[in-house]
């Protein structure tokens, strides 16, 4: 019995070994896309349209989600839960839809001023559905794509994760499947 004290334990984890550092390298992903960066202060990161420094990234743990902010600062996203009951008024047909480009009361200009205020993207995209004139009209898959669309542009949200031989093999698969050997990978994310 003594002998089984006396065996070393496993090390614990160091307090910052989860979290995100300077000099670490990380993958950076929003939806479906995948970029691997190494983590600097004061270096621009351009992913996906959008451009931020990873400064506030740093002594979070990895697996956090971001909101890029103004001026490229990335702001910790706070956990929402989703509503999955939402009952949704959709047409049930798109033939009498027409795209003339005045479904939309909102113009460019109305949405940059928007921006300008500090208007999160969650809250434009939801401007931009309550002033659209079809939008009711359109079916609930037409109104999901609609709503991803414009999330995508202007919702700016970018998770932070751990480099791991899974998500490396997934990046590479959908950028360049060649480095890999074409190898496909039945992994989900």
């Amino acid at each position: 019995m003594e002998a089984s004290a006396e065996q070393p334990s496993p090390q614990p984890p160091q307090p910052g070994e989860h979290c995100i550092r300077d000099g670490d390298f990380v993958v950076l992903k929003r939806e479906d896309v995948f970029k691997a960066v190494q983590v600097q202060r004061r270096k621009k990161v351009t992913f996906e349209k959008q451009w931020f420094y990873l400064d506030n990234a740093i002594g979070h743990s990895y697996g956090s989600t971001f909101e890029v902010g103004n001026g490229g600062c990335l702001q910790l996203k706070k956990k929402k839960e989703e509503p999955t009951s939402e009952t949704k008024e959709a047409g049930t047909d798109n033939r009498n839809i027409v795209d003339d480009g005045k479904s939309q009361k909102l113009t460019q200009d109305d949405i940059k001023a928007l921006k300008d205020k500090g208007i999160k993207g969650e809250e434009i995209v939801q401007q931009l559905i309550e002033n659209s004139t079809t939008f009711r009209d359109k079916t609930e898959f037409a109104q999901d794509k609609y709503i991803k669309k414009k999330k995508k542009k202007y919702e700016a949200i970018v998770t932070i994760l751990k480099p791991s031989t899974r998500i490396l093999s997934i990046m590479y698969y959908a950028r360049e499947p060649g480095k890999i050997k074409y190898a496909l990978f039945p992994f989900k994310v």
